[in-house]
């Protein structure tokens, strides 16, 4: 299975997963402001209040993510550009990438320390205080290619001009060993 059915397929079962609706109306994918294309079901008088999300297939090309590439100043992995060009969704544990504007949620990681010394952040952890980032020094061996975080009050002690990436590096902790298992746990496991 390629990269790219591989990321569809999880997306999908993590969907299905939470994909319920209680007695009492709720659900996880319930949310305000769903746009038309991505409803999958209204709630409440008001059509346009509360809806459940559907996933879409994604419409962010390689020349978007090239640019997102050029703007971060990284070399992205192939794990993570499949991850961000399958689907539009609202997940809640990676940024949203609805259809209106899919990259801005990711443009939002964007840390110039972070970038400058080779790490690509991609989330926050449920409670938005670490950054999750990608070790991108051992490409183009993606296998190698760890997942950690930061505290991000921590990257406001550091100097973007002086910090060395060993310096960085004492304040990560180590996640997962590659992209695609942080992506396992976290989507087909979870």
């Amino acid at each position: 299975m390629n990269i790219h059915d591989y990321i569809k397929q999880g997306f999908e079962t993590y969907y299905e997963r939470y994909n319920q609706v209680t007695e009492e109306g709720f659900g996880r994918w319930m949310r305000p402001g769903v746009p038309d294309e991505m409803k999958a079901a209204d709630y409440g008088d008001d059509k346009d209040e509360w809806s459940i999300w559907k996933l879409v297939p994604s419409v962010v090309s390689e020349d978007d993510i090239g640019a997102l590439e050029k703007e971060f100043g990284l070399t992205f992995p192939e794990w993570y550009k499949a991850f961000i060009s399958t689907y539009h969704h609202y997940f809640d544990v990676v940024p949203e990438q609805g259809i209106d504007k899919p990259l801005d949620g990711i443009k939002n990681m964007y840390n110039p320390l972070l970038c400058k010394l080779g790490y690509l952040p991609f989330s926050w952890d449920t409670e938005y205080g670490e950054i999750l980032c990608i070790d991108l020094k051992e490409l183009p061996d993606e296998d190698r290619c760890a997942i950690y975080q930061i505290e991000h009050e921590v990257l406001f002690d550091m100097d973007e001009t002086t910090t060395e990436r060993d310096e960085l590096k004492a304040s990560l902790e180590f996640l997962y060993p590659n992209f695609k298992t942080y992506f396992d746990r976290t989507f087909l496991e979870g």
